[in-house]
Parts: C-alpha cells; structure tokens; sequence
C-alpha cells in the first residue's frame, strides 16, 4: 500500500529512509539495521487490509502452503502473486504486507509481499497491473527498490498474468495438497508423459477413481509435469517430463 496523499512531485528527490517498522512477535518494532536482518520466520503482518466505500480494492484471503497459513491480501492481484510464488520449488516462506518504510518528507509505503528462496535471498513484492502504475506508483517503488538493496534485499512489480494463466493458476492450485496415493502413483504417470503425451493420454488409462488424473495436476502445480499456463487446456494440451523439478 502506497501512501495515498502523496503526489509524483513529492518522490521526485528521495530524502532518505526515515525507519523501517517490522511486526515481530505480534509487536511493532522500529528495525535497527546495525544489529543485522531480522528473523522473517518471527514476522506477520504490519497491517491488515480492509474496504470501504471508497476503496478500489476488495481484501482476500488465501492460503499458502509455503508458509503454512491463509495472508491476507488487499487485491485478487496480490493472491494471484501468492499462488505464483507458492508454486515456484524454490520458495521457502512468504510475509504478506512485510514492513512499512517512511522516508524524512514523511512518504510511506507498505509493500504487498515479501518471499524468500532456498538459497536464502529475500524478495520485496509489489502487485499492480501495468496499466495502473502511474508515476506515484513508479516513483515509491524507485525508492523501495533503492531501499531494499541498501540492505541486500531485492524489490520486484509483480503486473499480474494473462487471464488465461491466471485460470489455469487457480486450477492448479486445487491440487497443491501430495495425494497419499502418488508414491504408487507417481511412475505411472510418468511412464505415459516422459516421451511427450497430451493430457488425455493421462486421462485415457486412468482407473475408476480417477487416481492418475489427480496425479497429473498435482505433479503440473509441482512442475514436474510441464505445461503452458498460457494455453487453453483440452485433452490434446501437450504436456512433458521434468525430471530435475523436486
């Protein structure tokens, strides 16, 4: 969330970061860089969306299985974000609205999720589709972007995807959940897509419960089975092997 008073002339020179403000432990804490990074396990929430009349936005709730718990959100957008970050094999914990930074000249601004990957490095996100940043809104990003590398983070703009992606998303996300099946599963499925099939080769030598069809869309989330999120998916979508995802 961007401070809404603000106008692009005001972000026009940065003055500087004033504080950082952490909720840690259910306590609001101004951060003191000198004593290092803080533990992003220990960290919620510093404010909770909400609507009103006048919002542009209606607050959602989703589930991550990343982190193990439902974020809130403050858009579709910024959940359709989650479930992106929550399908990459790489990510390891998620903070929707991380922090709030508040520069000298008293701008502000609390961005929308924060991830970190296996490899230990973090990410600040913002979500706002491309027709709708404006020069407010590039102008505070700069300044978060600037904000998080003096601290070794990185900062990113999430413009959302193409609507097509964006279903195929959400119905990939319904199969987040490892059947208890797939261990047995698994290699079945494996045997038909491995030398490239469609999706309704899967489906054509699947049993009565369906055991292997629900195999394949979990193993899509994963992405050990790949797939265009991009294409409108029939029996004939093609579908392959990766044997290096996890």
């Amino acid at each position: 969330m961007i401070d809404e008073n603000i106008t692009a002339a005001d972000t026009d020179a940065e003055p500087g970061v004033k504080l950082w403000k952490f909720c840690r432990d259910s306590q609001m804490v101004e951060w003191d860089w000198a004593t290092g990074m803080p533990d992003i396990q220990r960290l919620s929430p510093v404010r909770s969306p909400a609507s009103s009349a006048l919002s542009r936005h209606i607050p959602v709730q989703g589930y991550s299985q990343v982190a193990g718990a439902s974020l809130d959100f403050e858009s579709g957008l910024e959940f359709e974000l989650m479930l992106t970050l929550d399908r990459l094999p790489t990510t390891r914990h998620l903070v929707s609205q991380p922090f709030r930074l508040t520069w000298l000249d008293g701008v502000w601004h609390v961005p929308d999720l924060l991830s970190v990957d296996s490899e230990g490095e973090v990410t600040v996100w913002d979500a706002r589709a491309e027709d709708r940043q404006d020069d407010r809104f590039l102008s505070v990003s700069q300044r978060t972007a600037r904000a998080c590398a003096d601290v070794g983070w990185h900062f990113q703009v999430f413009p959302g995807l193409s609507s097509r992606a964006s279903l195929n998303l959400r119905w990939l996300s319904g199969a987040r959940r490892r059947p208890e099946w797939l261990s047995t599963t698994k290699d079945l499925v494996r045997s038909v897509v491995q030398d490239g099939a469609v999706i309704g080769d899967v489906m054509d030598g699947d049993d009565s419960g369906r055991h292997l069809t629900a195999s394949m869309w979990h193993l899509m989330w994963t992405g050990q089975i790949a797939v265009d999120l991009n294409e409108r998916w029939t029996r004939n979508t093609s579908i392959s092997w990766h044997e290096s995802t996890n």
